[in-house]
């Protein structure tokens, strides 16, 4: 049995790049690049206004009216001093421009206009490569690519760009005494819920993934394990991992020749977790209780894909901060507690139980306490890990 950190560092260690591709624009959400992007033009490229009014050149109380630009509109004029032009938002400023007036506080009789207040020079106007000169980076390798920075690329005109594939992922869930929604719950059974808690929170964080269900069956949890191996990047099995009469999964695993890296971190929840590797698949068995599946997910799972995906840092979000209470904590495990982090104070949930899923709904982090027993008391820096 090892303990987190180690547990953690095997994992990261042991994840490797996936192949890299070239994907149009449109489909990069939640990629990771995997080259730095340069701005193959300036940005904006050209002097435009930032809003509508007129452009003037010079200051003077009124103007000379000569024209109009539209945003889009290619100008063939210049302005002097004393003249103006109307001007909408994001249009080209005429050769000239010296301000753009708001026209808020402008008052227009035919041909001429009066400004009403006074616009200093250079008010309002987006300066040519203001945001990007011509070969800046834009974004480094490795940066999760999120809307703002699609939208970012597409306004330089990149059609397409290089990025770390995502990762074909499997969740196998084990269990006879699992009944689907929309069955009838018999005596002695419970409703599965882990491959809908996995398949959401894989989609939380940007991936896909394919859902199997199996019997506790030696030949049946060995012929779905194998077959997600062969057409899978990762594996991620729920249930059957302990030593229980019928948790075959520890068997089937080593029957396909898995190569076990651990098996049992010294924690709670989720102590019987096992990870390993068969040709480059990364392979988790995870405990079966509701909460402490999410608990490994969080630690273990998410770090090991965004590694793999190209995340610069693929760990959790760790921060110290001060527990707003007292806490006694027993036994010789470390904990990994769902609590809140709330106007810099930390607070442990109720309802800490493997079996309990109901106290993570309002969590926001992972409270871990290492292995010593002991009082924490409030007012004590604590180490949490932030939810993704």
């Amino acid at each position: 049995m090892i303990e987190i950190n180690e547990a953690i560092n095997i994992i990261t260690n042991n994840s490797t790049l996936l192949k890299e591709k070239e994907m149009d624009i449109i489909d990069v959400l939640n990629h990771c690049l995997s080259e730095d992007i340069f701005s193959p033009m300036f940005l904006p490229p050209f002097d435009q206004s930032a809003m509508d009014g007129y452009a003037v050149c010079g200051e003077f109380e009124t103007y000379k009216l000569v024209g109009e630009v539209q945003a889009g509109d290619a100008v063939s004029f210049r302005i002097n001093k004393g003249e103006a032009c109307r001007i909408f938002t994001g249009a080209i400023t005429p050769e000239g421009t010296t301000a753009i007036a708001k026209q808020e506080i402008v008052k227009r009789n035919n041909n001429e206009i009066r400004i009403l207040e006074k616009v200093k020079e250079g008010t309002s106007i987006r300066r040519k490569g203001e945001e990007l000169e011509k070969g800046a980076l834009v974004i480094k390798k490795s940066t999760l690519l999120t809307p703002a920075a699609i939208g970012l690329l597409s306004g330089l005109g990149l059609e397409k760009v290089k990025v770390i594939s995502q990762p074909k992922i499997t969740v196998i869930v084990t269990g006879n005494e699992l009944t689907p929604l929309g069955q009838e719950l018999k005596e002695g059974k419970i409703y599965e819920s882990n491959s809908y808690t996995l398949r959401s929170v894989l989609q939380s964080v940007g991936y896909n993934s394919e859902v199997l269900r199996v019997k506790d069956d030696f030949e049946d949890t060995k012929r779905v394990i194998s077959n997600a191996i062969e057409k899978s990047d990762v594996v991620i099995m729920t249930g059957g991992i302990s030593v229980g009469d019928y948790d075959f999964v520890g068997k089937a695993l080593e029957s396909l020749g898995v190569e076990q890296a651990f098996y049992k971190v010294n924690q709670k929840p989720g102590k019987p977790i096992f990870y390993g590797t068969k040709d480059k698949v990364k392979i988790f068995g995870l405990p079966g209780n509701p909460a402490a599946v999410l608990t490994c997910f969080y630690m273990y799972v998410v770090p090991a894909i965004r590694k793999m995906t190209g995340y610069s840092n693929p760990l959790l979000e760790k921060r110290e901060v001060m527990l707003g209470h007292d806490y006694v904590k027993k036994g010789t495990r470390s904990y990994i507690l769902k609590a809140k982090v709330k106007n810099g104070q930390v607070k442990i949930h109720s309802g800490q139980s493997s079996a309990m899923l109901s106290s993570f709904v309002d969590a926001n982090c992972l409270l871990l306490i290492d292995s010593e027993e002991g009082t924490l008391k409030a007012g004590e820096k604590v180490t949490v890990y932030m939810l993704p």
